[in-house]
């Protein structure tokens, strides 16, 4: 049998029986050819399934990341928005029907939000009150000047509108001694920031610039910034370009849903600003108590309808997020139901999507829907300002 030769020992050794002290030589042979292919062949068994292995760590990993990544969304989302709703109504001590107005001017309008529309505290106003929402539509139920772009909204998505004073006391002080010159100028030098002036259980007052005189009673007063939030969501987490429309080319050409919020900035200037990205879908329903005196949920549009936004006690977020990263190891199927009234509902299958309620929604995927992981969660927020009295 041939064989192939790996290395040659040679051994030298005087025999004592042989005349002369004859040498003598032994040769050690090496590995055969079908040894060493066979040697070769395990070893590259070994080495696939270290590779699979570590395919297979790294898959579960990228699930898991994106686990957490959903799940730091909804509760950034859920913290947010909480937050801005245990705040509506608050009026530094005092009731809706106790606050009036002289900011209007200050705020630039864009579009139908206006000044008139940002300080419009009293919910007998339409779109007014410290709660008011517009249920999803096909188009942005605002005027689309308020988000720049009509396709800067989530289609069938809700929109949430909070108006409240911060907690953060600006400038205390007895009446008939003023304010102090720091708080003072503090107040001037934001000539276009809207304020609340209050006298805690008497009255209180929105303002920009000069604090009113009305409020002269010799009792403490206070000031607190005054707050506008908009809750929506937006196609896109990165405009291109930096343009103002969401386009097919965002987010590296598949739009990443966002929820936003527009906020009331110190300039007088509501602003748009992304919350978090991977929100696909919101729904608000607001609890009021009905006929027989129980706590029933009802959309925006009911609650319009009805007229009864001052009666609002609390709301109902229903959110789904999805991890943008693709995972084609099991199709991502599932049916959801955005609160409990039914007015958005939508079924992930594996060849596409289907949508009840929502008007004119498509899921995120880019026609592929099933191979994007997503979780849902729901929430409900007390109006506790309004629960106080």
């Amino acid at each position: 049998m041939t064989r192939l030769l790996m290395h040659t020992n040679l051994t030298i050794s005087l025999d004592p029986g042989r005349a002369g002290g004859a040498l003598s030589a032994r040769r050690d042979r090496g590995f055969s050819l079908i040894e060493l292919m066979v040697a070769m062949l395990l070893g590259l068994l070994v080495v696939a399934g270290l590779i699979n292995l570590f395919i297979a760590n790294r898959r579960s990993y990228q699930m898991q990341s994106g686990n957490n990544f959903l799940q730091e969304n909804l509760r950034i989302a859920s913290d947010r928005i909480g937050w801005s709703l245990r705040m509506a109504d608050y009026w530094g001590g005092n009731k809706t029907v106790q606050v009036g107005t002289s900011a209007v001017d200050a705020v630039g309008a864009k579009g139908s939000c206006d000044g008139a529309w940002a300080t419009a505290v009293n919910p007998t106003v339409t779109g007014g009150g410290g709660v008011y929402g517009y249920a999803g539509a096909a188009t942005f139920p605002l005027d689309t000047a308020c988000i720049g772009d009509s396709k800067n909204y989530v289609a069938g998505s809700d929109v949430l509108v909070v108006r409240y004073a911060d907690p953060q006391v600006l400038a205390p002080g007895p009446a008939e001694a003023g304010f102090a010159p720091a708080e003072s100028s503090t107040i001037s030098g934001s000539p276009k920031q809207v304020f609340l002036l209050s006298t805690p259980g008497s009255s209180a007052q929105l303002f920009a610039g000069t604090p009113p005189a009305t409020l002269t009673a010799k009792v403490h007063r206070y000031v607190n910034p005054y707050q506008v939030d908009m809750y929506y969501l937006r196609p896109c987490s990165v405009i291109p370009n930096n343009g103002s429309t969401c386009t097919a080319n965002a987010d590296g050409g598949l739009p990443l849903p966002t929820l936003m919020r527009m906020h009331l900035q110190s300039s007088g200037q509501l602003v748009s600003e992304p919350v978090v990205d991977g929100v696909e879908q919101i729904n608000f329903e607001y609890g009021a108590t009905g006929v027989n005196g129980a706590l029933q949920y009802w959309s925006a549009s009911d609650i319009t309808a009805n007229g009864t936004w001052a009666n609002v006690i609390s709301v109902r977020v229903s959110l789904v997020a999805v991890n943008p990263t693709r995972d084609i190891s099991v199709p991502h199927v599932k049916t959801y139901v955005l609160g409990t009234l039914g007015n958005c509902t939508y079924v992930i299958n594996s060849g596409g999507a289907t949508t009840t309620g929502c008007q004119n929604f498509v899921p995120y995927g880019g026609g592929q829907p099933w191979q994007f992981a997503r979780t849902d969660q729901q929430f409900v927020v007390q109006i506790r300002n309004r629960v106080r009295g």
